[in-house]
C-alpha cells in the first residue's frame, strides 16, 4: 500500500516477508469494531503497525496480544474522564489494545508528522514483554546498552521540555512515552531522525534491526482469517 511507508522502503524479498507476517497476525489476532464495522483497509494498516516495529525479529509475535479494538474516533478511557486515541491494555484487560480508526488512518497517511498511533500502541505491546511498560525492552535490549538508552532518555528529555527539539512532546512524558513517540520518528522519518538525532538513530537501530535474530518461542496457530493474496493486494493498491 502507497501510505505504509516502512513497507514502500522495503526490498522486494523483505515486502514477500512483510505481507507474510501481516498474514500472520490477522490469523492469530481477532480485531473488532466497536459502534463501528471493521474494513479490510483497518486490518491491513491494523496489522502494518504491530509488525513494523518487531520486522527486525523473524519468529516473534504477539504471542499475548488476543484482540484489537477500534473505534471510530477518541474514546473514553476506562474508569477516567480522559479520551485516548490509543491504547494498551493491562490487569484484566491485558491481552487487547483500543485504537481509534481516525488516529489509525491519519498516522499512515500523513508519513511527515512522525506520529503514527498504531506504531505507538504496539512499541508499548513490545515494552511490556518483559512484564513493565518501562522504556526499556529488556528481551532485546543487550544489557550493555541499557545504562547508555537511560542516559539518552533523560538528555532527550530535558531538550522536549527546553522547546528545543524536534521530537513532540509527548515523548518527555515518561521513559515508555519516550520509547513510543521516538520509535513512531525512527519508523516513519528515518532519513529526518538520523540526521537531527544520530546517536538516537544509531540505539534504536540496534535495538529494532539486531544481527543476531530473537526467536519468540511461543508460536499460535489458528484457521486462515485472510487469504495471503488479499494482502499483497491492499499492501500493494
Amino acid at each position: 500500500m502507497q501510505h505504509i511507508a516502512f513497507y514502500n522502503r522495503l526490498n522486494p524479498l523483505d515486502k514477500s516477508k512483510f505481507e507474510d507476517r501481516v498474514h500472520t497476525f490477522l490469523l492469530n489476532v481477532q480485531i473488532v469494531g466497536v459502534a463501528t464495522e471493521v474494513t479490510h483497509l483497518d486490518r491491513i494498516l491494523v496489522a502494518s503497525g504491530a509488525i513494523i516495529p518487531i520486522f527486525g525479529f523473524a519468529s516473534w509475535n504477539y504471542s499475548n496480544l488476543e484482540l484489537v479494538e477500534i473505534y471510530p474516533d477518541q474514546f473514553l478511557i476506562p474508569n477516567t474522564e480522559q479520551y485516548a486515541n490509543g491504547l494498551v491494555g493491562w490487569g484484566k484487560m491485558e491481552g487487547r489494545v483500543k485504537l481509534s480508526r481516525k488516529a489509525l488512518v491519519d498516522g499512515f497517511y500523513n508519513q511527515n508528522d512522525q506520529k503514527n498511533v498504531a506504531i505507538h500502541e504496539f512499541v508499548h505491546v513490545l515494552d511490556m514483554q518483559d512484564g513493565t511498560i518501562d522504556g526499556k525492552l529488556s528481551k532485546i535490549m543487550k544489557e550493555i546498552d541499557i545504562k547508555p538508552w537511560l542516559q539518552i532518555i533523560h538528555t532527550k528529555m530535558r531538550t522536549i521540555q527546553s522547546g528545543s527539539s524536534t521530537i513532540r512532546d509527548y515523548g518527555s512524558t515518561s521513559n515508555a512515552e519516550f520509547l513510543a513517540v521516538v520509535s513512531e520518528f525512527f519508523f516513519e522519518s528515518p532519513e529526518k531522525m538520523k540526521t537531527e538525532h544520530p546517536e538516537l538513530y544509531q540505539m534504536l537501530d540496534r535495538f529494532y534491526n539486531p544481527k543476531n535474530q530473537h526467536a519468540n518461542p511461543r508460536q499460535t496457530a489458528a484457521t486462515p482469517a485472510t487469504d495471503p493474496r488479499e494482502v499483497k493486494s491492499a499492501l500493494m493498491n
